[in-house]
């Protein structure tokens, strides 16, 4: 007799289940290409799947230069991972139930202190760095700013005061100089300074009249001391993006392709996206895809405009042969 090697069976099981919840197939279609049934099939990945959702246990005194932290909530309110990324683009991540300082607190304490963290509003993570490392610069991420003050104000105020808002946040993506900063910011205090009495108008029930422009002028004014930190940290990103569109941007793209899975399912879709989700490599920077793209639409256009006006006109002289 053959002996049976369970090794053998588990890493194929495990291979087919890393291939349905990485990819795009569902889970009869993939049943019917391996030449079973969706049942039998199900109870394969049942039994990995606790396995599957296992996280890496972090190492201990993680040593990072820029820390990219942010959260993400996987299955309702009550899943969530927190994502860490260094300046190499490797991932860290844990899971818990929701986000606050003390989830924060127990996941960064894996990381010895960085040169710069980046990280969005949320007040557990904030409070959690300030305990940890009171001393490591923090940038806000500008993006996340911009979205919170829109969130307040609209896209298309109504009043003079929240267009004048609106533009001078809209600026705050072309800062990217010390001088670009202290002209940012004068722009802003001066806005302050400008609608002063219309943020402190009441009505006759003695309430504020625009509570959500005071709402946003509360957000900008706690940010600003950490919007340009960057400047000052040669290679540090503004933004959190990284995380977000990288990593949150596949894992809710999964999420989505296999929505109606339970907690656990998702809990080893996440898992496996994060340990196997590479970087692609840029060959070109930014600068040179704008060109390159730019080239492109005008050769495009000088082609549209040559065959428009190069139409190939019928010989008359032989035309008039024919009759």
């Amino acid at each position: 007799m053959t002996p049976q090697r369970d090794d053998i069976e588990l890493r194929q099981t495990m291979s087919d289940l890393k291939e349905w919840l990485g990819g795009k197939e569902s889970l009869s279609h993939m049943a019917i290409n391996s030449h079973v049934t969706r049942q039998a099939l199900w109870k394969r990945f049942h039994h990995v799947m606790d396995v599957a959702a296992t996280e890496p246990k972090l190492p201990d005194y993680i040593k990072t230069k820029i820390l990219i932290v942010d959260g993400t909530y996987i299955h309702g309110r009550i899943l969530c991972a927190l994502i860490a990324v260094d300046e190499t683009d490797k991932i860290y991540w844990k899971y818990v139930s929701h986000e606050s300082q003390a989830s924060w607190c127990q996941f960064l304490s894996s990381f010895l202190e960085p040169e710069i963290i980046i990280m969005d509003g949320q007040k557990g993570l904030f409070a959690a760095t300030r305990t940890l490392w009171p001393k490591v610069p923090v940038q806000r991420c500008q993006f996340h700013l911009v979205a919170f003050a829109i969130q307040y104000i609209g896209r298309n105020p109504k009043e003079q005061i929240g267009k004048d808002l609106i533009n001078i946040i809209y600026k705050l993506k072309d800062a990217k100089t010390a001088i670009d900063r202290d002209t940012w910011i004068l722009s802003y205090r001066a806005w302050e300074r400008k609608y002063e009495l219309f943020l402190s108008a009441k009505d006759n029930n003695k309430q504020y009249i625009r509570p959500r422009l005071r709402g946003a002028r509360l957000i900008i004014r706690r940010a600003i001391p950490y919007l340009f930190t960057f400047l000052d940290h040669p290679g540090a990103p503004n933004t959190t993006n990284l995380v977000e569109g990288w990593i949150n941007g596949a894992i809710a793209e999964a999420v989505r392709l296999h929505r109606g899975v339970r907690i656990k399912e998702k809990k080893a879709l996440a898992t496996i996206i994060l340990s196997d989700l590479k970087r692609p490599k840029i060959e070109r920077t930014i600068t040179e895809r704008l060109k390159y793209a730019d080239r492109i639409r005008r050769a495009r256009k000088f082609g549209k405009k040559k065959s428009r006006h190069n139409i190939v006109q019928p010989d008359l002289v032989n035309t008039m042969k024919l009759f």
